[in-house]
């Protein structure tokens, strides 16, 4: 993978968040952490926002700002001072690229205004001003990237992955980080992918809770570790930002 110049611009599928996916405690299961609860279809919605949206700088901050927020908590100790999980740069080409889903709240107040397509003005020029205004985005509650991974020269079936996957701290706990990773393991299925995979980073100079957690998390959904990857060969630049030596692990799940 391509090393990117600003060390905030992370490439999508470093991690995911553990505070993002492990609700608070309730009622415990075997392994000793809660599932979530259910949560409705009727509160939320999960779609691919239009490329246009890349353009909308409110809508892409808001998810900058979601995103390095849960990061700050979910990571600590991982990495140096003042590290930064993703930029708006970045978010607006995952956007453009059709990579990014993105989850809205239905129900409540926190989808933002509409601009009306129509003018109180009989004037065609005003008109026509009004209408070329592009749409605002609903705001976001929060965010995950999906892609195909590259084929390599020694690689055998095509595989999908997702990462970045993060929740406004207001909506964690009521199902929809689940609900966020069956979107994507949905969309790959869609687009003929047999293994959808993710990665994780784990210090090994001291047990990392939300980490643990988050790998219960996953296998209670299918995911199993396959491999330790090499941190530092995928992500050069990155490496030098870690605050000490970590593991690289690599789990999959298949989907058919």
């Amino acid at each position: 993978m391509a090393c990117r110049e600003n060390p905030g611009d992370v490439i999508a599928s470093t991690t995911v968040p553990a505070s993002t996916l492990t609700p608070a405690p309730a009622t415990r299961g075997d392994d000793g952490v809660a599932p979530a609860p259910a949560c409705s279809t009727e509160d939320y919605k999960i779609e691919i926002p239009p490329p246009a949206a890349a353009d909308d700088a409110p809508f892409v901050d808001r998810l900058v700002r979601i995103v390095n927020e849960v990061y700050l908590e979910a990571e600590v100790g991982i990495w140096r001072d003042g590290f930064q999980r993703t930029s708006a740069a970045e978010v607006a080409e995952m956007i453009r690229a059709g990579e990014l889903a993105v989850a809205y709240l239905v129900n409540g107040n926190s989808r933002s205004s509409s601009i009306s397509n129509k003018s109180d003005t009989n004037d065609d020029k005003d008109s026509n001003m009004a209408r070329s205004q592009p749409q605002p985005q609903p705001q976001p509650i929060g965010c995950v990237c999906i892609k195909k991974l590259p084929v390599g020269e020694d690689a055998g079936e095509e595989k999908g992955e997702f990462g970045m996957l993060a929740l406004d701290a207001a909506h964690r706990g009521g199902g929809l980080g689940r609900a966020m990773v069956r979107f994507a393991e949905d969309r790959c299925r869609g687009r003929g992918l047999a293994t959808v995979q993710l990665e994780l980073l784990f210090p090994t100079a001291f047990e990392h809770a939300f980490k643990a957690r988050l790998q219960r998390w996953y296998a209670r959904m299918g995911y199993a570790e396959v491999r330790l990857g090499s941190f530092a060969d995928d992500f050069p630049c990155l490496a030098p930002l870690l605050a000490g030596p970590c593991e690289y692990r690599i789990f999959e799940k298949r989907l058919v």
